[in-house]
């Protein structure tokens, strides 16, 4: 059996791809992974960072070798939440954590949160994954507490606004995560596959509420969760999720923006699914970015099943060719 005729630029896969990688310089790994996957771009940790002046020239290094290879620059991606979750640190400014800057109210998360963005923005870091959205139980003990703004939905939707035209308005396009909410689940998604049950729609709304008000303010990107939604979909997590996020995201909340899978090398994907399963569903769930960041072996067999959903589905084709539509209205958005 001979494929179909191909209506895609196959260098256009890797536009879909968000890596992480290891190193604190563009050297052999990255430059691979531009020459031999095109990646749309990368996600820093703290794996890749010991000065302002090393990330500055490595971020130089990067930008000059993909605009040579690719024609195009990265888009450059980072957790910069503040509090447990801060990647770039000393001299950078030590931000607190979103409860503690949500305890001043609305003038302080708007004061972190543009200290954040000038210094990412001065940096080359053109996306923050923030804010975190989510609304957690009344548990100090709770592994989402600190990263969120508070228990109560309303007070996540305002200050979340907040943080997410504060960010845009300084260069710096905002990540709402983790959708549709992950505040109930009883188990971190790094390490198992967290299940919330909602039982009646009061309850979603509940935890879309913050969404709602981050889509409203023209939040730039969103972050999938990881979790199982059985009152949504009793068969696919969040992430792979058509009804979650093609259904209720973006014709239900109205979102036309970016959106991204939380990292696919955490337990609750990787574990359970094949990298065949994870492409095909991906795309049929309207996501854009990929996050592949914590093990570069499994870079190379994604893009080859991502390539090979596209090669044989005529549908998806046209999902990937959407998607691009929105990734180009993102990069002009940074731009």
């Amino acid at each position: 059996m001979t494929p179909p005729s191909i209506l895609f630029d196959q260098k256009d896969i890797g536009l879909h791809l968000l890596v992480g990688f290891q190193g604190l310089m563009a050297d052999e790994e990255l430059k691979s992974l531009i020459d031999h996957f095109h990646i749309g771009g990368i996600v820093l940790f703290r794996r890749n960072f010991e000065s302002p002046e090393q990330l500055g020239e490595l971020l130089r290094q990067a930008q000059e070798h993909a605009r040579r290879v690719l024609g195009r620059p990265l888009w450059v991606a980072i957790d910069q939440e503040g509090g447990p979750v801060q990647r770039l640190k000393a001299p950078f400014t030590k931000l607190p954590s979103a409860r503690n800057a949500a305890r001043g109210g609305a003038e302080s998360v708007a004061q972190w949160a543009s200290v954040a963005a000038r210094e990412l923005a001065r940096t080359g870091i053109s996306i923050n994954l923030a804010p975190v959205l989510d609304v957690p139980p009344d548990d100090p003990a709770h592994f989402m507490t600190e990263r969120s703004l508070g228990i109560d939905p309303h007070t996540v939707a305002r200050l979340g606004r907040v943080w997410v035209e504060t960010l845009q308005a300084h260069g710096v396009s905002a990540t709402a995560k983790h959708f549709p909410g992950l505040g109930q689940a009883e188990e971190d998604p790094h390490h198992y596959a967290p299940v919330i049950r909602w039982l009646d729609t009061a309850a979603i709304e509940r935890d879309l509420m913050p969404f709602r008000e981050a889509i409203a303010a023209g939040v730039h990107a969103v972050m999938t969760s990881h979790a199982l939604y059985p009152f949504l979909d009793p068969h696919w997590p969040a992430t792979l999720s058509p009804v979650v996020n093609d259904e209720w995201l973006r014709r239900h909340l109205g979102f036309e923006g970016v959106l991204l899978s939380d990292d696919l090398d955490m337990a609750a994907v990787a574990e359970r699914f094949t990298w065949a399963e994870v492409a095909r569903q991906g795309l049929l769930a309207t996501v854009d970015f990929f996050l592949l960041c914590q093990r570069s072996e499994n870079i190379e067999p994604f893009y080859r099943a991502l390539a090979d959903a596209l090669k044989w589905d005529a549908d998806l084709r046209g999902r990937h060719e959407t998607s691009l539509g929105r990734l180009r209205r993102f990069g002009m958005k940074l731009a």
